[in-house]
């Protein structure tokens, strides 16, 4: 009974650990969401710049014009000009890797706290008056970006921290034992607000994710689909990529399936796209084209690089099925993007050139030249 509890404490302890760090999922399945992560925080962010940048303008001229204090002008100018800088950063793409966008969504969080600071202690109106704008805002934190606990809640602590010391700065007696305690139990509610939905934020994403993959994956070989490998290919043609389109085709693999069956045909297949995934890069679009055919797009890679390449492949297809009952081989055709970026076109010069090597005899690659 006793090593119960202290498993049990163990994997409570895991799972909190988890929580905190990971959003309740595994690191694996965290690491592959962040790409998705930044960007729905980005689009946040930048949503949010606009808002606070009209609102920042419109209470700016209206304390200048006196129509609202003059005292709180310097907080409404502040909150206007730290918009305009977030949104141009935001909108002209400058956050491309993950520190930077943690980084400057820290940055923009806090300039729109530091304006609630400003604006519920220095510059207020009223040292008498109960401070609103900056408790509100440590409310609706949690619900502007989606973070871990890990950061997001010694940063709301710190910034209630702060507030605490300025209350006692320039707020009178009267006032800060109330407003503290506000900021206090606010602070708190957003913690439990962050811990409750940054977890269920995180798993619609690894959810839509997960479907994405579903809908662009193999699911014998775990490669790419034909459909989703075609629309990534074009896309990087369209951006002007250059590199070298294959197509790969088992030979006499309905033999095989004749022999032996379709699951040891399945199980070919299964080996084979692991072969190609040995032998392409991170960067590479590989693809079941349908039946016993693949296609392969080796962005930025030139003829010289591309046989190095096949070279391992066709060595690594020798090795597989070197002790099997049978010995697979394969074709393929291989067409570069010096004649043409257009992905029909490029298709049948690799088609034409898997022709050629299946007419000489099979088991090894042409590089073909469109005219």
């Amino acid at each position: 009974m006793q090593y119960t509890y202290k498993l049990m404490a163990l994997l409570s302890f895991k799972r909190l650990w988890q929580h905190i760090n990971y959003g309740s999922l595994s690191k694996t399945v965290y690491t592959e969401i962040l790409p998705l992560r930044i960007k729905e925080n980005n689009d946040m962010l930048k949503r949010l710049a606009l808002i606070t940048l009209v609102f920042g303008c419109v209470l700016t001229v209206l304390a200048l014009s006196g129509i609202l204090s003059r005292s709180v002008a310097p907080a409404y100018l502040f909150l206007f000009l730290s918009s305009v800088f977030f949104l141009v950063l935001r909108y002209r793409k400058m956050l491309a890797k993950p520190f930077s966008c943690y980084l400057t969504g820290y940055a923009q969080i806090f300039a729109l706290l530091l304006f609630g600071l400003l604006n519920s202690t220095k510059f207020s109106p009223d040292p008498d008056s109960n401070g609103t704008i900056f408790v509100v805002l440590l409310l609706v934190i949690p619900f502007l970006m989606t973070d871990i606990p890990r950061r997001i809640v010694p940063f709301l602590l710190l910034n209630t921290a702060a507030y605490c010391v300025l209350l006692r700065i320039y707020k009178n007696e009267s006032v800060i034992a109330l407003d503290t305690v506000n900021a206090i139990f606010v602070c708190l509610i957003s913690c439990m607000c962050n811990w409750l939905f940054s977890a269920k934020g995180f798993h619609g994403m690894a959810n839509s994710l997960y479907i994405e993959k579903e809908r662009d994956t193999d699911a014998l070989t775990g490669l790419l689909t034909k459909q989703s490998a075609r629309v990534l290919t074009e896309t990087r043609l369209a951006h002007g990529a250059t590199g070298m389109l294959a197509i790969i085709d088992l030979d006499n693999f309905k033999h095989v399936n004749d022999a032996f069956g379709h699951l040891y045909g399945d199980e070919v297949l299964m080996k084979v796209a692991a072969c190609i995934k040995e032998n392409t890069r991170r960067t590479d679009i590989a693809a079941r084209f349908g039946g016993d055919e693949f296609v392969i797009f080796y962005p930025d890679m030139d003829k010289d690089a591309v046989r190095a390449y096949a070279d391992n492949f066709f060595d690594a297809i020798n090795k597989t099925f070197e002790h099997e009952k049978v010995h697979v081989t394969c074709s393929m055709g291989l067409q570069d993007t010096d004649a043409t970026r257009d992905y029909e076109t490029l298709f049948r010069g690799a088609d034409a050139a898997l022709y050629e090597s299946k007419r000489s005899g099979k088991n090894r690659y042409y590089i073909g030249g469109l005219p």
